[in-house]
């Protein structure tokens, strides 16, 4: 990616591509890089969601569901409506958020699946650093709540890869609760193919440094994630040492469960579907509430960098996603709608509170932002392909960035206003202006052939530096995203 970066703005120079005001940074009142130099090391804060579109925080403007302790971090700080992760699928995503560089670029392409033997072994490799084992050694106390989603096998659990503890689940879903549990709403969907009944597998949870089955009853999954992460806060909080929480909720993936008082509390959504997703966003919401309020109950808010986001977008197979609007679903695509996300960074003191970022970012930007918080003087490592978030907030970050999609046979390439997108099955090359045409539905190739080729020369080039991937792809096929064909990677 950085060599992406680089190289694709030396390819453009002198080429006019159109007026690129989304694109452009939006300086605030930022802290001097002097004032940076001093600031001391701060807890930091990532909450990841899953399968979260971007419509469904109400601090987007493109829905009725309200979401106002995911909004308050934003208000605290800067919402990036232009935030990107680095795939359309959950564990790529992930990939790419723990590590801070394009997955593909070290063969993680495609997703693990616990299904079958496809993937068996498979998971981040050792030798690509997750954010927690570059923190370690700085002093700083580590911990993981919820989906991980790296690798199930011992040599990839997450109390190895950085974290001091964890609670969750190795898969890539698990049930919130057992359907008899009382008081739980289990609602199917017209798109499954087996029942939410069990907790086996990497879909046991786990817990503690060892790594132990968890044994006793839990009554939903969401709210003992928040449990855990509000008493990692509560005991660090007493200590000398920063924290580096990781807290990864599976909200609102399938399966659709819910407590009931969230359910009860949407009699106005008719489809019982739609109703226990949304209803799932509330659970959702309160959790994070309560995450915020302990920060702020210990005193720790204004030394903690909290960054939100999403790892990828609806999936509208299930039914249950929103249809009115470009980026309400496209899961397992290269559609807007599969790879924007919900994006908030929040840091008193650091970053200015109210911001609304219309310049593209990236959960690449997640690992070099964090690490310039805590070594401002050490420079980043090479290797990493993202930039820190406060340059893009203070209008110092590269102007000519490009983001890069590659699991084939779909890739995607963004710059500026436009979008390139390329199926090597279908042998179809199509160019989007996506500030003109967020839906994506004029393909612009025939009438910017310049600007098409030279995406396409750079999407070869990155390509072609690409190692072969680590696991086959599972399936692709053609789906309709809100009104939109295209193609499906999984």
């Amino acid at each position: 990616m950085r060599a992406l970066k680089i190289g694709l703005a030396a390819l453009l120079a002198g080429t006019t591509l159109g007026p690129t005001s989304a694109t452009a940074a939006q300086p605030h009142s930022q802290p001097s890089p002097a004032e940076r130099q001093t600031r001391t090391r701060p807890n930091v804060v990532v909450i990841l969601v899953d399968d979260l579109a971007w419509t469904d925080v109400s601090a987007n403007g493109a829905s009725t569901i309200q979401t106002p302790n995911i909004d308050s971090i934003g208000a605290a700080g800067a919402t990036f409506s232009a935030g990107y992760v680095t795939a359309s699928i959950c564990s790529v995503s992930r990939a790419g958020l723990l590590s801070g560089r394009v997955p593909a670029t070290f063969g993680f392409m495609y997703n693990i699946t616990e299904r079958g033997a496809v993937n068996k072994g498979a998971g981040l490799p050792l030798d690509v650093p997750t954010l927690a084992e570059r923190l370690k050694p700085l002093g700083y106390d580590t911990a993981a709540f919820g989906k991980w989603h790296q690798g199930s096998t011992p040599e990839f659990y997450p109390t190895r890869r950085g974290f001091d503890e964890f609670f969750g689940f190795l898969a890539g879903e698990s049930i919130y609760a057992t359907p008899d549990t009382p008081g739980i709403v289990t609602t199917p969907t017209a798109f499954d193919k087996y029942q939410p009944d069990k907790r086996e597998g990497a879909q046991q949870l786990y817990e503690g440094p060892e790594m132990a089955p968890v044994a006793h009853p839990h009554k939903y999954l969401t709210e003992d994630i928040t449990e855990h992460a509000v008493d990692f806060i509560g005991r660090k909080a007493e200590g000398e040492d920063p924290f580096f929480l990781y807290v990864a909720y599976n909200a609102p993936h399938w399966p659709l469960q819910v407590p009931r008082s969230y359910y009860d509390r949407h009699s106005e959504i008719s489809d019982p579907a739609r109703r226990t997703y949304v209803a799932m966003i509330d659970a959702l919401d309160a959790g994070i509430g309560q995450i915020l309020k302990a920060l702020d109950d210990k005193g720790l808010r204004d030394d903690t960098l909290i960054v939100f986001l999403s790892d990828n977008g609806c999936p509208v197979q299930f039914g249950y996603c929103t249809q009115t609007h470009p980026w309400g679903g496209g899961k397992f695509t290269y559609l807007e709608g599969g790879m924007r996300v919900p994006f908030m960074a929040a840091w008193p003191g650091h970053i200015a509170p109210g911001q609304h970022i219309a310049a593209p970012v990236s959960s690449l930007d997640i690992v070099p932002t964090v690490l310039e918080a805590v070594s401002p003087n050490k420079p980043l490592p090479k290797e990493l392909d993202g930039v820190d978030l406060l340059d893009t907030l203070s209008g110092t970050a590269p102007t000519q960035r490009s983001f890069v999609w590659d699991q084939r046979p779909v890739q995607a390439l963004r710059h500026g206003r436009y979008k390139l997108w390329r199926s090597l099955d279908w042998k179809q090359t199509r160019l989007y202006d996506i500030e003109a045409d967020p839906w994506e539905r004029t393909d612009l190739s025939a009438e910017l052939p310049e600007v098409t080729t030279k995406l396409t020369r750079e999407l070869n080039t990155f390509d072609a530096a690409l190692p072969e991937p680590m696991w086959p792809v599972h399936s692709t096929r053609e789906v309709e995203v809100i009104g939109r064909k295209t193609e499906f990677v999984y």
